[in-house]
């Protein structure tokens, strides 16, 4: 299992820059190895009844960084899987985490998977 600091650099700024742009949606980090391999980014734009859009509050850096850290460790556990980070109004209120687990030796009856 690795541990937060041992992810790359960029990978640090990537996810903070990522977080910074959405201000209403989601980020969908895809982990495959025990490596982030994929960010997929969700945006929605909300119009407001003035014609114009809304883009949201900006994010405090002490904030950002109290989370940024529980990202990372919640990356730094996972082998295969997906964290997923709700963002709504420039605020992260949700992280969902989604394991996937490989059984290589396990086989079912015909030489199938479980």
């Amino acid at each position: 299992m690795k541990k937060a600091s041992e992810f790359p650099k960029i990978v640090h700024d990537v996810i903070e820059q990522a977080i910074i742009d959405v201000h209403f949606g989601s980020l969908t980090l895809i982990v495959q190895d025990a490596r982030v391999v994929q960010i997929e980014r969700t945006e929605k734009i909300l119009l407001t009844a003035k014609g114009g859009n809304s883009t949201g509050s900006k994010k405090s850096a002490e904030g950002l960084k109290i989370v940024r850290s529980k990202i990372l460790s919640e990356i730094a556990g996972l082998q295969y899987g997906q964290v997923l980070i709700k963002i709504q109004d420039g605020k992260i209120v949700q992280l969902e985490k989604t394991e996937k687990r490989r059984f290589p030796e396990v086989e079912g009856l015909y030489g199938d998977g479980i």
